[in-house]
Order: structure tokens, then C-alpha cells, then sequence
């Protein structure tokens, strides 16, 4: 069996051979030209938005620096003189996609998650960690690979701020943004192990304890809060939920900070939504959603992540390592960590009424979904990667095919990998859509979308930022 040893990790993160960089496709941003523009025109592809508009063909998109200047159809737009052109007739523009619901304290390998899979006597988890901290520029070639150019942490320990820095020093990696949390009533030591130090979740004890907590994620300049409702077996520690709530709503508002939460119970979201929680991640489990929630969620203008993957790979496929990858996962997935399912021979299983539970939540998962869409309410996608049996970066598209599988039409889930997932960020005024005054992240796509979401896959390069990169560059290493 073969086990990661962490002896080299300290070696690794001092060399720059040991961080996988993609290679840009043109100059720096702001770089003038031969004609000396600073100016990047793309030309003749057909244009996708991301704001759920009709497609623009022959379109032109204008790129100064780092950000969008102009984006529309080629006869409205004057392409300035010494521009750099390129030239992508044929193609198919997309917004960068952003994972609405990831997790970087996890890895998606077996041994992540001792409190559900617990193979500590093989892996200790202090070594998990190690092996996830030193990977993590292998993790943000993933993200670019697979086109995500941003991914919104919710909640961890302090190390989710430290993988923003390094995001934020790099040109190949996604923007990361943190949410601070979760911010729950329930004992952080029952949910997961120390990481580095430090604790996972934000637990408290009262509301005045929630107003302290959302406090200091605002003095380490978290991009949102998460709280949330775990219900279940945790519910006799969440009795006074509902006033800790309202007290992280009112107190992320004076911070500027949107609140996102976890929920997977009908009357506790209902409770959450009328609260002014800003977006949930999950949906309810236990009942179909009712009229009265849906009209309540599209007035409050609530979004929602169903996060359908983490059902179906992290409860179902890893016991059985029933895993049906895309193509984009077995391309840009982590190749160590697609192995590490294959590590231990058994696993020990829920019982079998456990395993009923799991694949009936799939279902009532899917159903929910496909009422909130017909309902009018905005759809994210967060795949829950970290979780077992996910891959950070390509696992998005696979919640894209389980959320299409569900009866969302293309147009709608290309919105909810891009704008949608901006806005529970708290960034669709900078990112998230092909629009002036944005930031220029964006895909060049040798198949369309709209015809099949699959094709979302056909990425021939990524544009974060304003620097191009060709695909073939952006691959993890081989394991």
C-alpha cells in the first residue's frame, strides 16, 4: 500500500521545482503590444456572458491590464490600434467558473476525514495536514486546469487565510475568497480535529459570543461569514439558533461582510432565510420544499448551492469507490489523491439502513433543486470539495452534470458556476461575468455549452486576470 510520507515537505515549499506553474500565452498584463497598446483583443468567438443573456456571435472582447474594457458583438466595438489580437474564431467565451463551496483543510483523500473514515493507524491526520499544506500549489494548478478561476472557502481553520495569500501571490491560481466560520453552536472538537493548531469551526456559546467571533473575522479581513444549523444529532446543542443567527446577520452587515449558511433541514432554512442570511449551502434533506419557503427564498432573493456532488461521491462512490470520473477530473484531478481511494482494500460502512439514508437524501437533493429552479430562485454551484471522493478544481463539473442530471438547463448552470457563485462571495461586481469594468477571467472553449454542459470541458485556455494560459500547461503533476 502506498502511504505519502511528509519528510520533503519543507524542502518543497522552499523550491520553486516543486510548485506547478502554467505557462501564460502572452505577455504580463498591462504589457504594451509591438504596436505599443497595452490592449489584448479576442476576436471572433461566439460570446457567453455568464449573465444568463443570449449568446453574441463574432463577438470581441477588449482586455487592459487586468480587467475588461469592452465585450459585445464585433460591430459595435472599435479594436485599437497595436492591439494584441487573438485570434479565437470558432470558440466558444465563458466567464471563469467559481466553486461556490470549497474546503481547503480538506483533500478529498481517504484520509481526511478521520471523524467519518477514521485511518489514522495508517495516516495520522498531523501528516494529512502536512501533506495538504505543502500540496497546495499542485491544488491551485487543479483549479486553473479545470477553468475554475475562484473558489470560495467556507469556513476552516486560519490555514483557508494563508491559502488566499498564496493564491494572491501567484498568477496561475484562482482567487480564493474566506468565509470566516462556520460560526456554530456546536463544540468544534466533536466535529473535527485540530488543523495545525487551530480549530475548524468558530463555536459559540451565545450571541454575544457570535458578535465577538464575526468581529475578529472582520479584523482578518474575511471576504464573507458562514454560520450554520447541523441539526441531527447536533440539534440539542443549536436550541438558541435562531437568536445567534440574527445576532451574526446584524453584526456581518455592519461589517459589510454576506452571510452564506450551512442547512440541510426545511423549518431550521426557513428560519435562516427569514433571518437575512444572504445564500445557503446545501438544501433541505428531510421534506420537499414547500410553496411558502420558495416564495420566500426568490423575494428574499436568496441563493442557493445545492452542493448535489458531496451526496453521491463523499456518502455513496467512496465506500465502494464506485467513482465515474469525467474527463476533466481524471485530466486535472490531483493524481495522489485520486490514487489514495484506491489505497485500503476495505473500508469500514455504514450499515446498510445508513446507506438507504445516503441515496434517498440524492434523491429528495435533486428534486429540491429542480423545484428552486422552477421557483425562480438562483442557483450556485459548490461542489463541497475537500470532502472524500472529490477533486478540488475539476469536481465543479461534475456538480454541473448531477445539477443538469437534476433538470437545470445549461444557460442556468453556467450562470450558477459564474455569476451566482460571485454573488455568495460577495464579488459580482468584480468577477463572475464577461462585463466591462470586470476582471478578465475567462475560458476559451473549443465546443459550446449552451448545446451541453459537458462541453464546459473543452477548455483550450484560461484567462485570469488578464494573462492568458494554454491549457496543455495548466496539468498537475503525475503522482
Amino acid at each position: 500500500m502506498k502511504l505519502h510520507p511528509v519528510l520533503l515537505s519543507a524542502l518543497c515549499l522552499g523550491l520553486a521545482g516543486c510548485e506547478p506553474a502554467g505557462e501564460p500565452a502572452d505577455p504580463p498584463p498591462g504589457a504594451p503590444a509591438a504596436g505599443g497598446s497595452s490592449v489584448t483583443a479576442l476576436l471572433g468567438a461566439t460570446l457567453i456572458d455568464g449573465t444568463g443573456g443570449a449568446p453574441v456571435s463574432e463577438a470581441v472582447v477588449l482586455v487592459d491590464g487586468t480587467d475588461i474594457t469592452a465585450a459585445g458583438a464585433r460591430a459595435d466595438i472599435a479594436v485599437p490600434a497595436g492591439a494584441r489580437i487573438v485570434d479565437v474564431a470558432g470558440k466558444w467565451l465563458a466567464p471563469g467558473l467559481i466553486d461556490a463551496h470549497v474546503h481547503f483543510m480538506e483533500s478529498g483523500r481517504i484520509y481526511t476525514k478521520p471523524g467519518q473514515i477514521d485511518l489514522t493507524h495508517l495516516v495520522p491526520y498531523y501528516e494529512e495536514v502536512a501533506w495538504m499544506m505543502q500540496r497546495v500549489p499542485v491544488t491551485f494548478t487543479s483549479y486553473m486546469c479545470a477553468g475554475v478561476t475562484g473558489a470560495v472557502s467556507v469556513g476552516g481553520p486560519r490555514f483557508e487565510y494563508e491559502v488566499r495569500e498564496q493564491a494572491r501571490a501567484r498568477a496561475d491560481a484562482p482567487d480564493v475568497y474566506v468565509a470566516h466560520g462556520p460560526v456554530t453552536l456546536v463544540p468544534a472538537e466533536i466535529l473535527f480535529p485540530p488543523f495545525d493548531g487551530d480549530m475548524s469551526v468558530r463555536s459559540v456559546m451565545d450571541p454575544a459570543n457570535a458578535i465577538e467571533t464575526i468581529r475578529q473575522g472582520a479584523e482578518w479581513k474575511a471576504d464573507l461569514v458562514k454560520s450554520g444549523y447541523l441539526g441531527g444529532p447536533f440539534a440539542g446543542y443549536e436550541e438558541d439558533y435562531a437568536a445567534v443567527h440574527e445576532a451574526i446577520v446584524a453584526e456581518s452587515a455592519v461589517h459589510g461582510l454576506p452571510v452564506t449558511s450551512h442547512v440541510t433541514e426545511l423549518e431550521p432554512a426557513r428560519v435562516l432565510v427569514e433571518l437575512g442570511v444572504d445564500s445557503l449551502q446545501h438544501l433541505p434533506l428531510d421534506a420537499p420544499l414547500d410553496q411558502a419557503f420558495l416564495d420566500l427564498a426568490k423575494a428574499r432573493g436568496v441563493v442557493v448551492a445545492p452542493t448535489l456532488a458531496v451526496w453521491k461521491r463523499n456518502f455513496v462512490d467512496i465506500y465502494d469507490r464506485s467513482f465515474d470520473l469525467l474527463p476533466i477530473e481524471e485530466r486535472c484531478g490531483d493524481p495522489e489523491v485520486i490514487a489514495s481511494w484506491y489505497e485500503v482494500d476495505e473500508l469500514p460502512t455504514p450499515p446498510p439502513e445508513v446507506m438507504e439514508v445516503f441515496g434517498a437524501s440524492i434523491t429528495v437533493a435533486a428534486a429540491n433543486t429542480k423545484l428552486l429552479l422552477e421557483a425562480g430562485v438562483p442557483l450556485a454551484a459548490g461542489s463541497d470539495t475537500g470532502n472524500l471522493g472529490l477533486l478540488h478544481g475539476p469536481s465543479l463539473h461534475y456538480e454541473l452534470k448531477l445539477m443538469g442530471d437534476a433538470g437545470v438547463p445549461p444557460a442556468d448552470l453556467i450562470v450558477a458556476a459564474t455569476l451566482n457563485s460571485a454573488k455568495i462571495a460577495g464579488q459580482a461586481h468584480r468577477v463572475g461575468s464577461i462585463e466591462p469594468g470586470k476582471q478578465a477571467d475567462l475560458l476559451v472553449l473549443d465546443a459550446d455549452p449552451l448545446a451541453d454542459i459537458g462541453n464546459l470541458q473543452a477548455i483550450g485556455q484560461v484567462m485570469k486576470s488578464g494573462v492568458l494560459f494554454d491549457s496543455a500547461t495548466l496539468r498537475p503533476p503525475a503522482g
